[in-house]
């Protein structure tokens, strides 16, 4: 297999930080060992045009909650920071992108003890990951030729880590159409596997019926501007996220299975990445553009269905052996939540769900009887409007070890 590497960094921090017990891992489980954060600032609100409406903590029940930091990164266009609050809402640190390192975004944000953090590069060609610490310096730059990276990565317990790529092939056919791929990457920066959806999908209907509209069609009609001017490609699949299975779901699927969110073709698969192949899928025709599926309780899986066709999103619990929806949270009229794009979800540690409404700029966490008892929205630009949320992660008050928060610094 033909191998690339990234520039050097050792993941060996990354290995004894993220899987030694102290990392958190957003569907997993963690022990609240201190539920009093230290005083810090509230948050400085950017000011708008027009009259003020929601922004910071509008909703906290503290005896109901799960307790701790949230952490987050926010609107596509201004989506240069991660923010990390508290539950009261004050800004307690921003770790910031260096804009003059390549136009991008970090899209989603996955923190250490330490205070660094590793992020997605989104819209960057050199760039697909990048690790920072907590004065927002440069640690680590990761890219593979040629891929652009999307969506929110997975760190393994060998120190290794499953991520989501796409290019735009020349196909042959009358316009390009991307191609997204999974990719396992190892602790030294080799790229050990990758698995193209295409290959995944080949024999599938629904892929191939998507497929075949495209190159029928000319290009003339079959293509959209993007805002630079440039053809938009095609995208049947739009992988969204990935995750390692790390336990066995008997008669189902093995350790080390991997779980794929696939917007585009409305499915949650679990492919044998020593075989290629999917062994397990669900949701065509059931949910739609789906964000975020990720293993809770050994046999289930949680996700955020945005709904778009209903313009009604709702978070959904499925079991995995009886491929049938045993929770859910949304379209009811007390419960009614959408989002077009992004959103994410986190099972936490207490069985709330902490939901992410990227559009809105809105993330809440529900109780499993429905109730909503935190809600959070983010600062409000120039215009009136709430930052987007791209993704929104709790972790305990005790998750950082050695991190000095840079208290109060507003961006706008």
């Amino acid at each position: 297999m033909r191998s690339h590497y990234f520039s050097s960094f050792s993941f060996i921090l990354f290995l004894t930080i993220l899987f030694n017990g102290e990392s958190w891992c957003a569907s997993g489980s963690a022990k609240n060992t201190n539920t009093s954060p230290p005083t810090s600032p509230r948050i400085q609100n950017v000011k708008s045009a027009t009259t003020p409406e929601k922004t910071g903590t509008t909703i906290y029940k503290k005896d109901k909650v799960f307790p701790g930091y949230n952490i987050y990164t926010s609107d596509m266009t201004l989506n240069s920071f991660v923010r990390l609050v508290d539950m009261n809402s004050s800004l307690l640190h921003v770790w910031e992108r260096n804009k003059k390192n390549e136009p991008g975004m970090w899209a989603y944000a996955t923190p250490f003890p330490d205070g660094s953090i590793f992020v997605t590069y989104e819209g960057a060609t050199t760039i697909n990951w990048q690790r920072v610490n907590a004065a927002s310096q440069i640690l680590a730059t990761y890219n593979l030729p040629g891929q652009k990276a999307h969506a929110a990565t997975y760190g393994l317990k060998d120190g290794g880590f499953l991520g989501l790529v796409d290019n735009v092939p020349d196909n042959g056919r009358m316009r390009d159409i991307k191609n997204d791929s999974l990719v396992h990457i190892s602790s030294s920066g080799q790229l050990l596997k990758q698995i193209p959806l295409s290959k995944l999908f080949a024999k599938d209907p629904t892929y191939q019926k998507k497929i075949k509209s495209v190159s029928q069609k000319p290009k003339k009609n079959s293509t959209k501007l993007s805002t630079n001017g440039k053809i938009r490609p095609f995208d049947p699949t739009h992988t969204v996220y990935i995750e390692n299975l790390e336990q066995d779901i008997p008669n189902i699927a093995k350790k080390g299975c991997w779980l794929v969110t696939v917007r585009n073709l409305n499915r949650i698969i679990i492919v044998d990445p020593d075989k290629e192949e999917i062994i397990w899928q669900w949701g065509e025709n059931i949910i739609n553009w789906p964000h975020h599926a990720k293993f809770i309780n050994g046999n289930q899986i949680l996700l955020f269905d945005n709904g778009i066709d209903k313009k009604s999103s709702r978070i959904i619990i499925v079991d995995i052996k009886s491929k049938q929806i045993v929770w859910q949270y949304g379209q009811k009229p007390d419960q009614e939540f959408f989002t077009y794009t992004g959103g994410s979800v986190q099972r936490l540690p207490n069985d709330n769900t902490l939901i992410s409404e990227t559009n809105t700029g809105r993330a809440f966490e529900v109780t499993p009887s429905g109730e909503i008892v935190w809600e959070f929205y983010a600062q409000r630009t120039i215009k009136g409007k709430n930052l987007h949320i791209r993704s929104m992660i709790r972790v305990p008050y005790d998750f950082f070890k050695s991190l000095k928060f840079n208290y109060g610094k507003t961006f706008e």
